[in-house]
């Protein structure tokens, strides 16, 4: 897993920014760049995380996290796409369901309205997001908390899971090998 990892990261940390050090110092951080089991399961973590808050700059918000949590950043910036244009109201669709399986309500019709930020003066944004969440019910609000811990900590878990099984069959792979090869000098010296 670490090898496919490294085809699509970063080999090098970026150096010679130039700015406040506390931030040049985090940017030189090897944990947001380099590939190890507990910063990619940051990274997955921030990521899906991040992907399930219906918010604008998804991506920005996920690197700044990334980067004050030690995460690796390529992959916490690459996982905020699992919400895309083509999954948006499924997924939308399935944090209103569970927030009416939590809330105990019948389902009922779902009813999204578009979240138009275009042409809009950045202080009338905040105030348009806060209107489009009320024009939402009261299910997908509890709903996506809910989500998105969930998803975040399962893809946490998961991540460490998978490398932990990967060295160990790698292990595996290189004690059969080991032992392989003595069989053969011991079948060759008889």
């Amino acid at each position: 897993m670490r090898n496919w990892f490294k085809k699509y990261v970063p080999s090098k940390t970026i150096k010679n920014h130039e700015g406040l050090s506390w931030i040049k110092n985090r940017l030189h951080d090897s944990s947001l760049w380099h590939l190890n089991r507990h910063s990619v399961a940051r990274g997955v973590a921030i990521g899906l995380f991040v992907a399930f808050i219906p918010l604008p700059l998804q991506m920005l918000l996920a690197a700044v996290l990334s980067v004050f949590t030690r995460s690796n950043l390529p992959i916490a910036v690459a996982l905020t796409w699992v919400t895309n244009p083509i999954t948006f109201f499924p997924i939308n669709y399935f944090i209103y369901r569970v927030g009416k399986w939590v809330l105990n309500d019948p389902v009922t019709t779902f009813v999204m309205k578009d979240f138009d930020w275009e042409g809009k003066h950045w202080s009338e944004i905040g105030s348009h997001f806060l209107h489009w969440l009320e024009s939402m019910s009261v299910a997908f609000l509890v709903g996506l908390p809910i989500v998105a811990i969930t998803l975040s900590i399962l893809g946490y878990i998961l991540i460490h899971v998978i490398w932990k099984m990967s060295a160990y069959y790698r292990w595996y792979q290189r004690k059969k090998r080991i032992e392989r090869k003595k069989k053969l000098r011991r079948t060759g010296r008889d």
